[in-house]
């Protein structure tokens, strides 16, 4: 998805989030992915700030670091943009919400 929407002229970064508990399964993110893996500490809580939903919910982040999106994996309470990504429309959806975001800068 980076690449493709790279190859559409935008420039995006994408970053996985690994729990704090979860250190024994970095490898099995590292290895399916080919973006940055943030290492949570309990110290950061960065999972427990951002995590609202479930773990495969996804935060979009305008270039000034100000979250711009929010799309939770199932979609939002009235179950409405699902993300996912094992379907064609939670693909298209997330793809969809990163550039609407990317162009309204």
């Amino acid at each position: 998805m980076r690449l493709e929407i790279e190859a559409a002229g935008h420039d995006v970064q994408f970053v996985a989030i690994n729990k704090a508990d979860a250190v024994d399964d970095q490898s099995k993110l590292t290895v399916r992915c080919s973006y940055p893996l943030l290492q949570d500490v309990e110290e950061v809580d960065v999972w427990g700030v951002h995590h609202q939903g479930h773990k495969d919910d996804f935060y979009i982040y305008d270039r000034d670091g100000k979250l711009a999106d929010y799309l939770p994996v199932n979609g939002d309470a009235e179950g409405k943009r699902p993300v996912n990504l094992s379907t064609t429309d939670g693909y298209k959806t997330l793809k969809t919400a990163i550039v609407d975001v990317v162009e309204a800068q």
